[in-house]
Order: structure tokens, then C-alpha cells, then sequence
């Protein structure tokens, strides 16, 4: 199946509207197996619009159009899609009804510019918006099946999940593609793109990156439900188990909540809270602080903290670009400093607040508590037995 994306909008295509929907649609059609071929973004203009609609689908099997239906001069979509399909607009008086019904349960009358999102093209099936004023709706052109939604990210999300997701699964009920994902921290793209390109990979398999600081995600794809993919993946982790810190789905905090048999404490220094706000949500049993005058050296935050009865996991002052690391079990402690290459101070905590998750989530697995990183230099270091 090819399965194209089209979002419509100046205000995309500027700038000034970031298209989260589409990164957002790319993965959930992922996780059915359906991998997005060509994702394209295009302005107002009529004749780019039919253009771009005419020429995807005579090869696209499925487009899901997002954007384009308010009910303002400047929302060309169904416009467009008629003009491409050849048929005229009907006014769909059921779901002019609906909108009529919405405005009157807020205590007002409806707009004559919302009649426009009732005016649907011959032979399209409405796709419903419980939200919005803006239905949806279905039409096939040319090769493509095509789904027209909604460009406010809630309505659009929901129309997704509801409704194109399960009707798609009608056409083509398990997707081709198969994927498998690992998440590295502690080294970089090129890096493992060195390791890992020059390797031969069983037929059918892709090898995919994807950074997103402070990770670096792998991906095993495959088109053919016949593909060696545990060849694949045995290959894979010879390179990335020393850095992987989960596969299939990444949530460490959910991940820590899950491994803990008792409460955490925390001191946070030099990453002012960005620990804290990591793993608050997800650890009810999270006894936080925040210390302005922590060490700033492994040695000495570990003994700052080594008078602790129970697990404490802490982050001293930050040196330059240098920030320590300790954890303390009521018994046995470890601690290390590591510096971080990047100036942006920002990125610093939140690559530190990660390292610091990665050190606990190693002591609970059992694992050696300092892991192993190229991209982050470990200046010090500590144990206490």
C-alpha cells in the first residue's frame, strides 16, 4: 500500500503553524503497519492545491489530506477536491443540522460562513467531528482513497483514531509493514551509522535512525511478512546493547515507577529540577529537593548523601559543563561526573536529568550501575562498598 500525507495551509507552509499532525499520523499508521510513503505540504492557492491532489492520486493507494475546511475564503479543499474528482457540491443537510445544533447549544445562532463546511462533494461519505464544526469526509480519486480532515490537532486526532484508522483497517486489514524499535542513549548517529551500515542485513530489512536528544531511535522495517527479523535484531544488538536503554517504547520514568519496591529520594542541583518534573508524574513515592549548594564533584556528593537510609539518587552543582552524579542505596554507593559536550544549558539538564533516570534504571536491573557512553566523557568517578 502506498500511503501519502498532504497538509494544507499558508500558515504551514510559512512557519508560523508547526505540522505536528503529520509527524503525530505518521507514527499511529506505523504502529498498524502502515508505513507513510511521501509526506507533502502545500499553501492556499487553487492550482497548487488541484495539482497537487491530481498528480498523488493517480499513485497513492490511500491520502489522508489534512487541513483546509474551515469555513473561511481562504479553506480551498473541498473546493479543490471537487474540481479534481469532476462532480459538484451538495449541501449535506444532515451535517448543516449538526452545526446548526452545536451553535444553538452555546446560546448562539450559527454563522452564514459555517454553511460553506456543509457543502460536501458528490458521492463523499462524512466523516464525523464530534468537536468541531468541520466534518471530515471520504472520497475516492482516481487511484487514491482519500480522507479529507479537520486541521485543529484535537478534532483531527480524534477523527484519526475513530474513525479513518478502523475504516482503513476494512481495505487492508494488517498493515505490510513490520517494525521494531530501540533506543539508544550514549552515542551518537554517526557513530552508530558506522558501525551499522557496513553491515549486510537480511533481505526485505531496512535500518532506520531517527534523534531526538538525548536518544537516538533504531528501527528494524520490513514490507514482507516473511523477513528474518530475528537475524536482523541479533545483528542490531551486537552494536547497541551496551547504550540501549529500551526497546519497543520508550517511557523511562514509567519504566523506574514500575521497578521500584519503595520510595526515591531526590536532591537536584546544577539541572534545577528538570529530574524532579521528569519523574514526578509517574512516581508517586518521589521525595524531591532542590539544593543550590550541592558538591560538584562525584566523590563529595556521594558523601554528601551516604548518611541517607533509603535510595537517593542526586545531581550536584554543575562545574562549567561538568555535573555529578551520585546514587546511594542505604549500603552501597556509586557516583560519576560527567561532562556534556553541547553549550545549550538547557540541553545540558535535560541529557543530565537522562543519564542520572539510565544510572537508577541499570542499579534496578541489576546492571553495573555506570554505564558506558561515547558522547558523554566521565571525568571522576566513585564507589563505596
Amino acid at each position: 500500500m502506498i500511503i501519502e500525507i498532504i497538509t494544507t495551509g499558508d500558515e504551514v507552509l510559512t512557519g508560523f503553524t508547526v505540522d505536528t499532525n503529520a509527524s503525530w499520523l505518521s507514527l499511529q499508521l506505523l504502529e498498524q503497519g502502515w508505513q507513510v510513503r511521501r509526506r507533502q505540504t502545500v499553501g492556499d492557492r487553487m492550482d497548487d492545491l488541484t495539482n497537487l491532489l491530481q498528480e498523488r492520486s493517480l499513485v497513492a493507494d490511500v491520502i489522508i489530506f489534512n487541513g483546509g475546511l474551515g469555513p473561511t475564503s481562504d479553506d480551498k479543499t473541498t473546493d479543490a477536491v471537487a474540481q479534481v474528482a469532476g462532480v459538484p457540491q451538495e449541501l449535506n443537510t444532515d451535517w448543516l443540522a449538526n452545526m446548526e445544533q452545536k451553535f444553538s447549544n452555546r446560546g448562539r445562532a450559527m454563522p452564514i460562513s459555517n454553511r460553506k463546511q456543509a457543502m460536501l462533494p458528490q458521492g463523499a461519505t462524512v466523516l464525523d467531528n464530534p468537536i468541531g464544526t468541520a466534518c471530515g469526509f471520504k472520497l475516492q480519486i482516481n487511484k487514491a482513497l482519500c480522507y479529507f480532515t479537520p486541521g485543529v490537532p484535537n478534532e483531527f486526532k480524534q477523527m484519526v483514531q475513530q474513525q479513518i484508522i478502523p475504516d482503513l483497517q476494512k481495505y487492508y486489514p494488517s498493515g505490510a509493514a513490520t517494525v521494531r524499535r530501540y533506543f539508544t542513549f550514549g552515542i551518537s548517529e554517526s557513530s552508530l551509522s558506522d558501525q551499522l551500515d557496513t553491515l549486510s542485513w537480511p533481505a526485505h530489512i531496512e535500518l532506520g535512525y531517527r534523534s531526538s536528544m538525548p536518544i537516538i531511535e533504531m528501527k528494524l522495517i520490513s514490507q514482507q511478512p516473511d523477513a528474518d527479523f530475528d537475524t536482523a535484531e541479533a545483528q542490531l544488538l551486537s552494536v547497541i546493547t551496551p547504550y540501549m536503554v529500551a526497546s519497543g517504547h520508550l517511557d523511562m520514568p514509567n519504566t523506574l515507577a514500575e521497578l521500584l519496591q519503595g520510595p526515591l529520594e531526590i536532591l537536584e542541583g546544577g539541572t534545577y529540577g528538570q529530574l524532579l518534573s521528569d519523574l514526578a508524574p509517574a512516581i508517586p513515592q518521589l521525595c524531591g529537593d532542590y539544593h543550590a549548594h550541592l558538591p560538584d564533584s562525584a566523590d563529595e556528593l556521594l558523601q554528601h548523601i551516604q548518611h541517607h537510609s533509603r535510595l537517593t539518587l542526586a545531581i550536584g552543582s554543575a562545574n562549567e559543563q561538568r555535573y555529578p552524579i551520585a546514587l546511594w542505596d542505604g549500603l552501597h554507593g556509586w557516583a560519576q561526573t560527567l561532562y556534556v559536550r553541547t553549550l545549550d544549558v538547557t540541553l545540558q539538564r535535560r541529557i543530565i536529568s537522562f543519564a542520572a533516570q539510565d544510572m537508577l534504571r541499570r542499579y534496578l536491573l541489576k546492571l553495573p550501575a555506570l554505564g558506558e557512553y561515547q558522547t558523554l566523557q566521565r571525568t571522576d568517578s566513585s564507589y563505596r562498598p
